[in-house]
């Protein structure tokens, strides 16, 4: 909470971290100068895997009870290669994701479930908004199903698994930035939990944060112009 005053009225407003109600706020009290972490870009990209492994000592009627991804690692390689002679930070990125699939097989009728893991090593490349001195950061989560391949010769992947990711891309950097601001903010009293008496406790409206809808026919426009938020293979 920071209270702000009117020197013309002189009445004093305070202000209080929320929604903005009324469609106005009062003007700031000074410009401050922040340390941030700025977002440069952000963006998502669907990845479908197919990969077939060798497992030994698969018998008639061996299933597959479960796949699931254990580890995932991912990280920028290589040099960045800049877009258009780099005039506006756009640059291809390299990036490696490393996997492990934990596959429960049962080998045949009537045996004990085993337990295998195998490890898949993919690159890829996407073009953001990576200036020099900003650093890329990628989450990565997913699913697989794995099936047996009961006419696999000898020697041959009897199993396959279909993987499916969803990399989230930040591209981010430490920048100094003027901020206008209302002033300090000052805690307020917590409620307790119930009053003495047992009352429920008296709080105030708390309202979970407003996610921005976007109209379905930009949301198709942007989706068309460039695929996956600014990613690209």
């Amino acid at each position: 909470m920071a209270r702000d005053t009117d020197a013309t009225a002189g009445t004093e407003t305070i202000v209080v971290p929320g929604p903005i109600r009324g469609g106005h706020c009062p003007p700031p009290r000074e410009i401050v100068l922040v340390d941030a972490r700025k977002v440069f870009d952000f963006c998502t990209q669907e990845d479908l895997l197919e990969r077939c492994f060798t497992i030994p000592n698969l018998g008639t009627g061996a299933t597959i009870l479960s796949c699931r991804i254990t580890q995932i690692q991912c990280e920028e390689v290589a040099d960045r290669q800049p877009v258009n002679n780099g005039g506006d930070g756009r640059a291809i990125v390299s990036i490696q994701i490393t996997l492990t699939l934990q596959i429960q097989v049962l080998p045949a009728m009537g045996m004990q479930p085993v337990t295998v893991e195998r490890t898949i090593s993919f690159p890829k490349q996407v073009v953001l908004c990576a200036p020099e001195g900003t650093d890329v950061t990628c989450d990565v989560e997913g699913s697989c199903i794995c099936t047996v391949q009961p006419n696999a010769a000898q020697g041959e992947p009897n199993v396959c698994c279909t993987i499916q990711l969803c990399t989230v891309l930040t591209v981010t950097a430490d920048v100094k930035l003027l901020v206008p601001t209302f002033g300090s903010v000052l805690p307020r009293r917590c409620p307790s939990a119930a009053s003495p008496a047992g009352c429920p406790p008296e709080v105030e409206p708390c309202e979970p944060p407003v996610r921005l809808a976007v109209r379905r026919r930009e949301r198709d426009r942007d989706r068309d112009r460039d695929k996956d938020c600014g990613c690209g293979n």
